[in-house]
């Protein structure tokens, strides 16, 4: 099944908790970070109106180059923080 597109733009922030040991990589500016089990840490899931709406990442920022990136499957949701819908009929169901 094809990823729905969003018919704006959207965020997801929220407080995950590493489930997987993972060493990761940003490019600009070049930073190398272990993520351990049982961290809690701040992270997001964005995208853009008329694409995709992909949710198997969680980023530490906004910033394509500076964020670091961890697989969906490698934390768990522990709370939403704050979110937008990609899809406008969601609109009065958020807080």
């Amino acid at each position: 099944m094809a990823d729905e597109l969003a018919s704006r733009d959207w965020y997801r922030r929220a407080l995950v908790r590493v489930n997987e040991m993972v060493t990761k990589r940003s490019v600009d500016p070049y930073r190398e970070y272990t993520f351990r089990i049982g961290e809690e840490l701040e992270m997001v899931q964005w995208g853009r109106a008329g694409r995709p709406v992909k949710r198997e990442a969680w980023w530490t920022s906004f910033d394509i180059d500076g964020a670091l990136i961890l697989e969906a499957d490698k934390v768990e949701v522990v709370k939403i923080l704050d979110e937008k819908s990609p899809f406008e009929s969601e609109a009065s169901s958020e807080h």
